[in-house]
């Protein structure tokens, strides 16, 4: 009994020592990712950027190959997922340069999903943008989709290149 309590305290305190201050465990990040509040590119500033201006969505992710990578990954999000592989669905959308909206939950949160190829103003596409919209009477697909194509004009307009997206902050 003596030795079960022991290894309880001794989990307990490395459960606790290896969350950082202020942050309870679920809030970490996964092995290899990184926190959107530590994400300093021009990527992570527009998302925030949406994010602010738009009371419309929910969440906006990027997709890009970073410089010297090989494969698409989440380079921006409001969610600590950075870093994660974009899926083979993802990369289908880029390669076939299309737009997906569909129906979606987040945990008990119903939203609108929108995928779409995204572009550096020259029309280029450089990756993929994922934005979750709220559910409601006036989101519907024809609605989402007009303020998708808003959203990825203002977008486009904004990114001269795709190297710019892993630019320091301005």
């Amino acid at each position: 009994m003596r030795a079960l309590n022991r290894s309880l305290l001794l989990s307990l305190i490395l459960t606790c020592v290896s969350v950082l201050p202020g942050m309870r465990a679920e809030t970490l990040p996964g092995p290899g990712l990184i926190r959107a509040a530590d994400n300093r590119i021009f990527a992570q500033q527009l998302v925030e950027h949406l994010m602010a201006e738009n009371a419309d969505l929910l969440g906006v992710g990027l997709h890009a190959i970073p410089p010297n990578g090989t494969d698409y990954v989440i380079v921006a999000q409001v969610r600590d997922i950075i870093g994660t592989k974009s899926s083979a669905a993802d990369l289908e959308i880029i390669q076939r340069d299309e737009t997906r909206i569909y129906p979606d939950m987040l945990g008990d949160l119903p939203r609108m999903k929108a995928l779409a190829p995204l572009r550096d103003r020259s029309g280029r596409i450089i990756g993929l943008a994922a934005l979750s919209f709220k559910r409601g009477p006036s989101a519907d697909k024809l609605a989402i989709h007009q303020r998708l194509q808003a959203i990825l004009a203002e977008l486009s307009a904004l990114i001269p290149d795709q190297a710019a997206l892993f630019q320091p902050r301005s």
